[in-house]
């Protein structure tokens, strides 16, 4: 019997996905539960197995930095090598099915969107590849009906702009898999949350010296690390921004999640620290580092990076002062962190040489309101610049 192997829904936002290498060859013999191939999405590679025992009979579709909707079918299984395949004409039409019907769950929105888009007659799938691209559909000669600009006629000019000489004075790169994936998720998140911003300044001479402190016990923890521990147990009292908000819904959590944004070769990715409720400095640390050599070495999984609710990013390494950072959805607040300075500052009645460091919040304004990320914003003030009030 032949079975097929389908692009897998690896996580409720996931609408396609990338085949980065297929473990098993044609005439294999696989067993349910035995990893098949490597499919990445969401900036993370993820294993995918045999949901059957039987030969791997065929393979449809190769490695690519092609995407590949959800539920197409990549290959076949069957039980014997002599039976007989399907052919691809079903794959090839089941795929277009599916673009259509992502085309038409869209159409709504791209059709709001044409005014902003001085009304370029285009079929949403032309839009899609014209965005992935980033091809100025104004630029495109559209050969549909009434001039509209058809998918094939932007695929036409992007092949022609690669034959262009970059001697033009114009080079085309092609989005990779990572940076497609990057841009598509934000992209979203900016046209879609309702982002708002907070900044406070921190004295952070609390900080600098539980770190000098830390030192002289042996311990090598970073400022990163000090800020996960403190906002952890702040956000034990804020539930709204350790919650994500799905399908028109408010999703709560005992657990305290926080993600941190990791700059590898292959672009940011956020993977999460889990159950942080309870966690000392030093569990935090551990943890921290482990996470930031499984992003780099590109061997996070799936649990590693799914449902992340509250982020910090941290630009200060490179003496960013002040950033505004997007909300990864589908959470509901990101904190960016900038550099520590030094710069006169008031204590007490007396103005002394201190060390500040400024934090930027941006939430989610359909579930949080602007007093409630202010109290959230002034009680982690209160603690950074009074580090000893909460017990590492």
């Amino acid at each position: 019997m032949i079975k097929e192997i389908i692009m897998p829904k690896l996580g409720e936002t996931m609408e396609e996905g990338y085949i980065n290498k297929w473990l098993k060859k044609e005439g294999d013999r696989v067993k349910k539960g035995e990893v098949l191939l490597e499919v990445m999405s969401d900036k993370t590679n993820f294993e995918v197995e045999s949901p059957y025992d039987g030969y791997l009979r065929k393979i449809l579709i190769q490695p690519s930095e092609q995407p590949v909707p959800v539920t197409t079918v990549i290959g076949y299984i069957s039980d014997s090598m002599d039976e007989e395949i399907p052919s691809t004409a079903s794959v090839q039409v089941r795929t277009e099915q599916k673009e259509e019907t992502k085309s038409i769950a869209t159409e709504k929105q791209e059709i709001q969107n044409i005014s902003e888009e001085k009304r370029i007659k285009a079929s949403p799938a032309a839009r899609r590849i014209a965005g992935e691209l980033g091809i100025d559909l104004e630029k495109v000669k559209g050969t549909g009906e009434g001039g509209r600009i058809e998918k094939k006629d932007v695929e036409a000019y992007a092949e022609m702009l690669e034959k262009t000489p970059e001697s033009a004075g114009e080079k085309i790169e092609q989005l990779s898999p990572v940076r497609k994936i990057i841009a598509e998720k934000l992209l979203w998140s900016k046209q879609n949350i309702p982002h708002y911003y907070l900044s406070t300044k921190i004295i952070a001479n609390g900080l600098e010296n539980l770190k000098i402190i830390a030192q002289q016990q042996g311990k090598n923890y970073t400022y990163t690390d000090f800020l996960i521990f403190f906002v952890a147990k702040i956000l034990t009292e804020f539930p709204l921004l350790n919650s994500s908000f799905e399908n028109g819904k408010i999703h709560h959590y005992d657990s305290v999640d926080i993600g941190l944004a990791v700059n590898t070769e292959n672009g940011l990715i956020v993977p999460v620290l889990r159950n942080l409720r309870n966690k000392n400095i030093d569990d935090i640390s551990k943890l921290r580092q482990q996470l930031v050599e499984k992003a780099r070495n590109n061997q996070l999984k799936k649990e590693d990076v799914e449902n992340c609710r509250f982020a910090i990013t941290n630009l200060g390494m490179f003496g960013v002062i002040q950033f505004q950072a997007i909300i990864s959805p589908p959470g509901t607040a990101i904190m960016a962190v900038g550099s520590i300075e030094k710069e006169p500052v008031v204590i007490g009645d007396n103005i002394v040489i201190g060390k500040t460091m400024w934090i930027s919040l941006s939430l989610d304004h359909r579930i949080i309101d602007g007093a409630y990320g202010g109290a959230f914003l002034q009680k982690l003030k209160i603690v950074l610049e009074n580090p000893g009030i909460l017990n590492l």
